[in-house]
């Protein structure tokens, strides 16, 4: 279930759009005394920076994530609401 979101999180970046992370990076190059730095997430990849496959991953993992955290609350919901009724 939470995989059409992933698939989302990943063509996001890929067409030009940003998730949390692409934007925290854009918001840190704005301040320049900001200690906020998304560079060792890029040197896993191999890129110098926050660079076009580390925001692909980590949009990835965001879309991952949120689809996962939207059936949980759902599943959570339906078990509270049948156990009132």
């Amino acid at each position: 279930p939470a995989r059409p979101p992933a698939a989302a999180g990943l063509i996001i970046p890929l067409l030009g759009g940003r998730l949390m992370g692409g934007s925290l990076d854009l918001l840190a190059g704005r301040f320049p005394s900001s200690r906020l730095s998304l560079d060792p997430i890029g040197a896993v990849f191999g890129e110098t920076g926050f660079g076009p496959v580390s925001q692909v991953v980590t949009g990835g993992i965001e879309g991952l994530l949120f689809g996962g955290c939207v059936v949980g609350a759902m599943t959570l919901a339906r078990r509270l609401t049948t156990s009132r009724g």
